[in-house]
């Protein structure tokens, strides 16, 4: 079915078709994250919460999250209802469609951004109009462009978070970890591991690990218990990875969870290092560490727990595979393999229950 509106008609995204398993992005999985800090920030108004909103939206734009954004145009009465949300209207069709604003009383004008179709359809104001499925980045960044808009409001008819022009521009600009404990000599380590030269990726990261990051000493774990780059030594790998979890270093705790589940650990101790994983991915998720611990809680709890949630999970998994590989990153193809191989498995299984 194709809608008219103003003399241009559009055919909604995934007209005509059937998913057979959730996608990433506010038509499929939402964007939990980013939900969730909204909804503390919301609840208790505190620079750690706003922060925290702040780390989610960072790796919202790393995962390259969509939105849904309302279009400042009526329904067609002749054609009924149309489910905007759940179908919504590509963002290059809609290409100088002017978006629905909204004003408040000092005269200020918010883009409003939906991270669901739940929180899209929970006010009769938004439900009832067209939808376009933009990029968050290119929405924020329309936002920061276009005169009159002052700014974007995260799902206002919930728990909503309003974010200045001034707050969007430091967003969009900000970099991650440029100012951590050996940060060159890890970044260094990382392009060397993409180009597959091991030898000077174990050089920069011990340099960076001798400079206090934590991360290059997970990732110098990685190359000994592997034997990239040097010779195998699984025993002083997992000193590593012990003493990086212990600073905090997610990936360290995924690697030592799945150095359990190898050595044919028990699973409550395999599970023990993935909880601790996404308990420390929560603060501060990256799209480097937080796919793999969606990964791994799907696959060994949620899933025996509620199928469709790993499903949720594992899509989450999947985007971020996804790019990390298009970026050449080590082993994203792997994991990436796996994740799919997870969601074929989910899906039989609702098929046969």
């Amino acid at each position: 079915m194709a809608y008219n509106m103003g003399g241009r008609r559009f055919r909604p995204v995934g007209s005509g078709k059937k998913r057979t398993a959730p996608q990433y992005g506010p038509v499929g999985t939402g964007c939990p994250f980013v939900e969730e800090a909204v909804a503390r920030l919301y609840r208790e108004q505190s620079e750690e919460h706003f922060w925290s909103l702040m780390n989610a939206l960072n790796y919202a734009l790393e995962l390259q999250t969509k939105v849904l954004v309302p279009l400042d145009a009526a329904v067609d009465p002749q054609s009924g209802a149309a489910p905007w949300a759940h179908l919504p209207i590509p963002e290059e069709r809609a290409e100088g469609l002017p978006p629905w604003l909204l004003h408040t009383r000092k005269e200020r004008n918010y883009l409003p951004l939906f991270t669901s179709v739940k929180n899209a359809e929970a006010e009769k104001a938004s439900a009832t109009r067209p939808m376009v499925e933009r990029g968050l980045r290119s929405a924020m960044e329309y936002a920061l462009e276009t005169d009159g808009i002052d700014g974007v409001v995260l799902d206002p008819w919930t728990s909503s978070a309003t974010l200045d022009v001034s707050l969007l521009s430091g967003l969009l600009k900000s970099e991650r970890g440029s100012d951590n404990p050996g940060a060159q000599e890890l970044e260094a380590g990382h392009a060397a591991a993409r180009a597959g030269d091991w030898q000077e990726a174990v050089a920069r990261y011990t340099a960076a690990a001798e400079a206090g990051s934590a991360e290059a000493l997970s990732a110098l774990g990685d190359c000994l218990y592997y034997g990239r780059g040097t010779r195998k030594n699984k025993t002083q790998a997992r000193r590593m990875w012990k003493k990086a979890a212990q600073a905090g270093e997610v990936q360290a705790m995924i690697a030592l969870g799945d150095d359990c589940a190898a050595s044919g650990g028990e699973m409550a101790e395999t599970l023990q290092y993935y909880r601790r994983a996404q308990s420390a991915a929560r603060e501060v998720p990256d799209i480097a560490y937080t796919p793999q611990v969606c990964l791994r809680l799907a696959q060994y709890e949620t899933q025996y727990l509620s199928r469709k949630k790993a499903l949720l999970q594992v899509a989450e998994a999947v985007q971020g595979f996804r790019i990390l590989q298009a970026e050449g990153e080590t082993d994203a193809a792997d994991w990436l393999r796996e994740a799919e191989l997870l969601t074929d498995q989910l899906l039989a299984d609702d098929k046969n229950a």
